[in-house]
């Protein structure tokens, strides 16, 4: 049987079906830190801050030895590979495929939600109930360190939402509104007072019961904890439950809100009637770190409750502010259940984007296919129909790659669950949450190494992986793109693609940065000119009469050209006066000046194009 972990409640650990001693305090803190990031190596850094905070003794790194070599015994076996490693500055812990009680609820979630929206409600209500069962009666320890009590929140998040998707298929399959049924929904308006589904389902479920008093109360109650927590009265789906209640109507079936997941195929096929797009693709490439930016962004998304919300990344070509979007939109999915949609605005290679009337338009085709409407006159009235449709409804929409605010404005209407995830190259929201995004930190770009390249490589020559990590300046996209190299046939190493990145004729075209920093280029403008020249400056800070000795410009004119050059996220300060170039921006610019003059981009400045 193994090992298996329980976090979900008192934290318990069992080998071969028999519990282990697991050592109180900090110990077992770090256990489910470690847990909560099993597979990927936590820096100790995070950890010290998990386990002591603020207050970091100068003994912490020492003790951070003796906790992990306390869960060592704990957790290793003679004859069976070590479970927890000291590995780029961190700790890694290695978990099996179901030996993790939280691995195992997400899951089970994910896949109970699936079979609701796919029409299965036997199967979902089978799922979650299962996935609901791994949560002990006892709330996990809140004993925990900031990022470690984000993890469970979100957690708390899904089962919240695990449970109203259960009760929704309960009374799909025709639960009269059973003792225990009535218990679950009971608890969980006691536990989420502020979620109008878990009181639209509870009133459901008293009145399939037949007891159409307490569906009443139920309904003031949830007028009481909005007024007196939010300021607000209900809204139009349990004020409408209740004028049924109180009109004696025949037991009703599954608030409409609720019923939306499984009724996608039938709301896809009315022709006048919104339906529920499921748009978010399916991510293939490894996914590494970036948990803390994960947590905001997933935390910003399902925080929009009655009020829209848009929420903003952006950042320098390559550092994966698509592949974090979708990451976050994928891990907030259960609370757009009126669905999802991805567009992506081109805005990440040079090209000519979409005009804003036709992305209003593509967002109207997906919410309103079918229809006979005449098209749109312009795009006031695009944006308005679009707000329409999305009026009171939980729909995400993922607008990626987006160029300029005009793209993206005026699409989420007054009132709702709605939300807008953008990402961009540079800033295009002022009254919204924004995240930049900076290259991975140094351990984390080495585990994506490892995620792409495999374990072998890495373990084999470390000192090259480092290399690469460095020459590809821990961008995602770079990393992605130089290891796979290592696919083409034993005749390519770590040690081969270190040695040819660290040759500037061929690195540019081995990381496949050149056509994304094309998009951010064209943005310059005036200052693209006094940009080339920077080509030829030497790696290190570079200044304002630096720039202006390379490219013959008056000071004035070299300053304002940097100021350009760190909008479109080509730059960045690095102190009074001085800015920061990375090298492989330094080349592109180099590659451009050379076609300037005439050189043939397959020659010294840009010869690795041709080997790619």
């Amino acid at each position: 049987m193994g090992l298996s972990f329980e976090i979900l409640g008192p934290v318990r650990v069992q080998r071969d079906g028999q519990p282990q001693r697991v050592p109180a305090g900090r110990p077992a803190a770090l256990l489910v830190t470690l847990l909560l990031h099993a597979g990927a190596p936590v820096p100790v850094e995070r950890l010290r801050e998990e386990l002591w905070g603020r207050c970091t003794p100068a003994s912490a790194v020492a003790n951070l030895r003796s906790h992990a070599s306390q869960l060592r015994h704990l957790l290793d076996s003679p004859g069976r590979p070590a479970r927890l490693h000291a590995e780029h500055g961190g700790y890694l812990l290695r978990v099996e495929p179901g030996e993790l009680d939280a691995a195992e609820f997400e899951r089970l979630a994910t896949e109970g939600h699936a079979a609701r929206i796919g029409g299965e409600p036997e199967l979902a209500a089978t799922l979650l109930g299962r996935a609901l069962g791994l949560w002990s009666s006892t709330d996990p320890s809140p004993a925990y360190g900031p990022a470690t009590a984000d993890a469970f929140d979100r957690l708390r998040e899904r089962r919240a939402a695990a449970r109203e998707t259960y009760a929704a298929c309960r009374l799909d399959l025709g639960d009269p509104g059973t003792p225990a049924l009535l218990a679950l929904l009971h608890d969980h308006v006691t536990e989420h007072p502020l979620r109008e589904p878990a009181w639209a389902l509870l009133m459901t479920a008293l009145h399939r019961a037949g007891d159409q008093t307490g569906a009443v109360r139920t309904y003031q109650a949830a007028c009481r904890a909005l007024d007196g927590e939010l300021g607000v009265a209900p809204g139009p789906e349990l004020t409408e439950l209740y004028r049924e209640v109180r009109r004696h109507a025949p037991r009703p079936a599954v608030p409409a809100r609720r019923r939306a997941a499984s009724h996608t195929r039938d709301r896809a096929v009315e022709p006048h009637g919104p339906r529920v797009p499921h748009e978010l693709p399916c991510r293939t490439a490894p996914f590494v770190g970036r948990r803390a930016e994960l947590a905001r962004l997933r935390d910003a998304l399902v925080d929009g409750r009655r009020q829209p919300v848009t929420v903003a990344v952006f950042g320098m070509a390559g550092t994966g502010k698509s592949a974090l979007a979708l990451r976050a939109a994928a891990e907030a999915l259960d609370a757009f259940p009126d669905g999802q949609l991805h567009l992506d605005l081109g805005g990440s290679v040079a090209g000519t984007p979409p005009p804003p009337l036709q992305v209003a338009a593509r967002v109207l085709r997906a919410l309103h296919p079918g229809t006979d409407e005449p098209a749109p006159s312009g795009i006031a009235e695009a944006r308005a129909r679009v707000r329409s449709l999305l009026f009171d409804r939980r729909v995400l929409l993922v607008l990626d790659n987006a160029t300029d605010a005009a793209q993206v404005d005026g699409l989420l209407p007054v009132r709702g669950g709605c939300a807008l995830l953008v990402t961009s190259r540079t800033p295009i929201t002022s009254d919204a949450p924004t995240l930049r995004l900076k290259p991975l930190p140094a351990a984390d770009a080495l585990a994506l190494l490892r995620a792409t390249a495999g374990d072998r490589p890495v373990d084999d020559e470390p000192e090259a992986a480092s290399a690469v990590v460095s020459f590809c300046e821990r961008l995602p996209l770079a990393l992605r793109t130089a290891s796979g190299r290592l696919t083409e046939g034993p005749h390519w190493s770590l040690s081969r693609l270190a040695r040819v990145l660290r040759d500037e004729r061929y690195r540019l075209a081995e990381t496949g940065l050149g056509p994304r920093l094309g998009a951010s280029y064209r943005r310059l403008g005036a200052a693209a000119p006094i940009f080339r020249r920077l080509g030829r400056a030497h790696p290190g800070p570079v200044t304002a009469e630096l720039t202006a000795a390379l490219s013959g410009a008056p000071p004035e004119d070299a300053a304002r050209a940097l100021d350009c050059l760190v909008a479109a996220q080509l730059a960045e300060p690095a102190g009074p006066g001085r800015f920061h170039i990375g090298d492989l921006v330094r080349l592109y610019a180099a590659e451009l000046a050379a076609d300037e003059a005439g050189g043939d981009r397959n020659g010294q400045a840009g010869a690795g194009a041709s080997w790619r």
